[in-house]
């Protein structure tokens, strides 16, 4: 299959603010992309929307009702994945009692994400762009306590069997809610469950074409490119779309030791991901002024 190039846009940690910040999705709305991808925490549910079903699509409709995030909806086609905060309760994971209400709710909102729900409960979904492969992943469902897994061995199986499934493809891009490459035990990055983050890690590096992990979550933007069995894997965080930002720890840029240099933005963005079909991949970060504060491009091929 002949490569083609292909340019998309990602962001994540949409709570509901005020006018000015909304702006940042009229620019999204304008980037010529083949889809915007929503990388979790697309709305915050507070306590009172979590417990029913019905009060969850009433949260979603709130949300998703303004002007601006109207014309971004309807500027392309939408894929989605959620987090924490649109799953249930702060941090939230295998132990919520209304997971099984979240992912229907999720998968009836977000009607362009290929998940199958009613197959495995979870909102895992795959995609193919032509040479270009998408992987939705649930970091919630399945996630048990600190130090134990996130993904949960099943869909960590079903990782395995689709990236098999479609070792023809130029690319492949993985959404996941939590940090995977920063080195950082810090927050809920995936570097503080040490077996499955290995186990992941050796399994992409195993894929046979470039993999790149987009995340969201924390409140600030970075990009980062780590070195597993001499293949590069790589991992573009976005966030925050209109949330408060958040500026990494001095500890925290230290113990990152996959983190590339002048990446990191402490301001609201989403990202443009432009992949040339072959080696490249351009990386803008874009604020709600429409400015661009990162660019840079990358190189993915093994070293």
């Amino acid at each position: 299959m002949t490569a083609q190039p292909f340019s998309f846009c990602v962001g994540s940690c949409a709570d509901l603010r005020d006018d000015e910040a909304e702006s940042i999705f009229l620019h999204a709305a304008k980037e010529e992309k083949a889809f915007f991808l929503w990388l979790g925490d697309n709305l915050y549910f507070g306590k009172e929307d979590w417990q029913t079903d019905e009060s969850m699509r009433r949260a979603y409709d709130k949300r998703f009702a303004t002007q601006p995030v109207q014309a971004l909806l309807h500027s392309s086609r939408q894929l989605a994945i959620y987090d924490d905060h649109d799953f249930g309760p702060n941090d939230a994971d295998s132990s919520f009692a209304g997971r099984r209400l979240s992912a229907r709710v999720f998968g009836e909102f977000w009607l362009e994400t290929p998940t199958q729900v009613d197959r495995y409960g979870d909102i895992r979904w795959a995609e193919r762009y032509g040479s270009v492969l998408m992987i939705g992943l649930d970091d919630r469902y399945h996630r048990g306590p600190l130090g134990t897994h996130i993904l949960g061995k099943g869909q960590m199986n079903w990782l395995a069997q689709t990236l098999r499934e479609h070792a023809d493809a130029s690319i492949v891009f993985i959404a996941i809610g939590s940090q995977v490459l920063n080195d950082a035990e810090v927050f809920e990055n995936y570097s503080r469950f040490p077996e499955e983050r290995e186990a992941l890690l050796s399994l992409c590096a195993r894929a046979g074409m470039p993999v790149v992990f987009l995340t969201g979550d924390r409140h600030h933007g970075e990009i980062s490119q780590k070195k597993v069995d001499g293949v590069i894997l790589t991992e573009i965080t976005a966030s925050p779309l209109t949330s408060t930002t958040h500026s990494p720890s001095k500890e925290e840029l230290k113990a990152n030791k996959s983190l590339l240099k002048n990446t990191v933005l402490s301001e609201g963005h989403f990202a443009k991901l432009n992949w040339d079909g072959e080696a490249q991949l351009s990386v803008a970060f874009i604020t709600k002024d429409g400015e661009t504060k990162v660019n840079k491009t990358l190189k993915l091929l093994p070293l």
